[in-house]
């Protein structure tokens, strides 16, 4: 017997993934991925489960038949692997899909290019039934590595983190650290594998999932899944972090890093935690912090980010969501003033 509140539905689940229900049965039965069976006999699936198990399922599986190359990275144009990409996979792409693929695509392939430290990019492209999935996979030392490095983190599960954040960038003077950030929220499903760890973000619902899993492939693998009929526009996308005013100027001020990811390398206990975790926020206008799936954090980190990081950073406006009872607690008693 499960908790229906807790659990989704074969459709909810399908639409999470990107794929058919009757697909999501057919990997339920091939013990792919884990399902519950209520008391009436309907299938329940563990959100945070099933996004881990379509990580690996996915990094696993072999791309369908399609477009492939390799290119070295020494001296490379992403924009030539995106023509290419584009002319080879054999279908016309309406004009927001192709906003979104032409952006993600040449972003993805320039961090190999800069990041990796590797020499070679292998790309691939398949489509079936109005989706395409692409594959970008360099032969680096590993997204997560490198921001561990870059940013003195004290592991790999630390930088999921940083990617969350946006503007978090080991070359400053190139980057600007948007690439990424932006790619995941663009397409409908996508993956970073590397270093042993899977970042997978899903665009269902209109919200962002992510989940950790493991990953033992060399250097950095990223995919994309897109609906070439998608009715979202990378302008609406850019809209929602980086609005613009009435003078139509803007910037990127609004940024979501999704503080649970966190647990994979602290315990929300202390001040040194809440001091990385904060860092590079100061950058944004509005931080909407995600505690969903946390029933605790410790008086000291709540106090330094609520309390002592927020007076020295007035201007930024800290949100909260998806905090129990016991977090909010915590960040309550950090933001009530002395003496009360």
């Amino acid at each position: 017997m499960i908790d229906d509140q807790k659990q989704l539905g074969i459709g909810q689940a399908a639409e999470l993934l990107g794929i058919s229900a009757s697909y999501v049965r057919t990997l339920a039965d091939r013990g792919v991925l884990t399902s519950a069976t209520t008391a009436g006999g309907h299938r329940r699936f563990d959100e945070r489960v099933l996004l881990n198990e379509w990580a690996a399922f996915r990094h696993a599986t072999p791309a369908r038949p399609g477009w492939s190359d390799a290119f070295d990275l020494a001296g490379l144009d992403e924009s030539f692997v995106w023509g290419r990409m584009r002319d080879e996979v054999g279908v016309d792409i309406p004009q927001n899909a192709h906003g979104i693929l032409a952006y993600a695509v040449t972003e993805m392939v320039n961090n190999a290019i800069d990041h990796s430290s590797g020499t070679l990019v292998e790309v691939s492209a398949a489509v079936s039934d109005r989706i395409i999935d692409v594959r970008i996979a360099d032969d680096g030392v590993g997204a997560f590595e490198t921001i561990r490095k870059g940013h003195g983190l004290p592991d790999a599960g630390a930088a999921l983190v940083e990617l969350t954040k946006g503007k978090r960038t080991t070359a400053p003077d190139r980057h600007a650290g948007e690439g990424l950030f932006f790619t995941l929220r663009a397409v409908d499903y996508a993956t970073v594998s590397a270093n042993g760890y899977v970042l997978a973000a899903s665009q269902a619902e209109g919200t962002d999932r992510f989940a950790s899993g493991s990953s033992r492939n060399a250097g950095t693998v990223v995919t994309l899944r897109l609906h070439l009929d998608t009715d979202r526009g990378l302008t609406s996308v850019f809209e929602q972090f980086a609005p613009v005013d009435e003078d139509g100027l803007g910037g990127f001020t609004r940024t979501e890093p999704r503080i649970s990811l966190v647990t994979y390398s602290g315990d929300f206990i202390s001040r040194s935690e809440a001091k990385r975790f904060a860092a590079g926020l100061e950058k944004f206008e509005t931080v909407t912090l995600d505690f969903e799936g946390l029933d605790l954090i410790g008086q000291g980190f709540a106090d330094e980010l609520f309390r002592v990081w927020q007076r020295d950073h007035p201007e930024v406006e800290l949100k909260v969501a998806g905090a129990s009872r016991g977090v909010r607690l915590m960040i309550d008693r950090a933001r009530r003033p002395a003496g009360d």
